[in-house]
């Protein structure tokens, strides 16, 4: 069998298009024609490359994945989908500091699935981002980690606890300090609501915020300079959300919780 197969796999979207087909079930040359909406010479060329590479077969009328095609297509999704979750924000990832993201959810990152990158208005550069504010109005539970401070964020939980939210809150100790010193009756309100929690991180916290709800997952990076803009990327898909809880988690691991000032 020859092997010289994944330096060229992915120089054709043809042949990546006809693996993700074939993994679901086997597929006729009619009906591979009809989904990638291709010609029978066009894509009988790639057929006959992947057959030769021992990738796939044809039996009964039909092209199916050999086993080591299933192998290789397997290993190839969480690839492509990295590929799409860096691609769709390229800019943003060559610009932050990616590696705030703890190196075991680094390598998960195809979890977040399509992301979207929120920021505020022109005019309204210092407030959080409408979207993101909409859809934590919307939220039945809210589990954020933060190094960085909004003033808006002490009255914004305080106003979504007692609507019945529940809130987890993890942050840096500076942040902790600034809410003590500017924000005290707003702490205290917020602690001696039942269904709050507030934890303090005991290690450092790389990234500016990450905020896993019922609703979507958002996070947000520092430059590579160290500076910070209001943003967030937001993503609605289900495993970005268990995603931002194993994040939460993380540094929940390394915080102690804060019950009563």
């Amino acid at each position: 069998m020859k092997l010289p197969l994944l330096g060229t796999l992915f120089l054709s979207d043809k042949r990546k298009d006809l693996l993700l087909l074939l993994i679901e079930k086997p597929l006729s040359i009619d009906e591979i024609k009809d989904i990638l909406d291709v010609t029978s010479s066009s894509m009988m060329t790639q057929i006959k490359i992947l057959i030769d590479q021992g990738i796939i077969f044809y039996e009964n009328d039909l092209y199916e994945l050999s086993s080591f095609g299933e192998v290789i297509v397997k290993k190839m999704i969480p690839l492509l989908n990295t590929l799409r979750v860096f691609a769709d924000n390229k800019e943003y990832w060559e610009n932050h500091k990616i590696n705030a993201i703890p190196s075991h959810l680094l390598e998960r990152i195809e979890e977040l699935g399509e992301c979207e990158l929120v920021e505020p208005d022109l005019n309204r550069m210092y407030e959080l981002p409408k979207k993101f504010t909409d859809k934590l109005n919307e939220s039945k539970f809210i589990m954020e980690v933060s190094s960085s401070f909004s003033p808006e964020y002490p009255y914004k939980y305080v106003d979504l606890a007692r609507k019945g939210v529940r809130i987890s809150l993890i942050i840096t100790e500076p942040v902790f300090e600034r809410f003590k010193t500017e924000y005290f009756e707003q702490l205290q309100v917020y602690l001696g609501i039942k269904n709050t929690e507030l934890f303090v991180c005991n290690e450092t916290i790389g990234l500016a915020s990450s905020v896993v709800t019922d609703k979507f997952f958002s996070f947000a990076l520092f430059y590579k300079t160290g500076m910070f803009h209001n943003h967030v990327m937001m993503s609605f898909e289900e495993k970005s959300l268990i995603w931002g809880e194993d994040l939460f988690q993380h540094f929940r691991e390394q915080s102690h919780e804060v019950t009563y000032m």
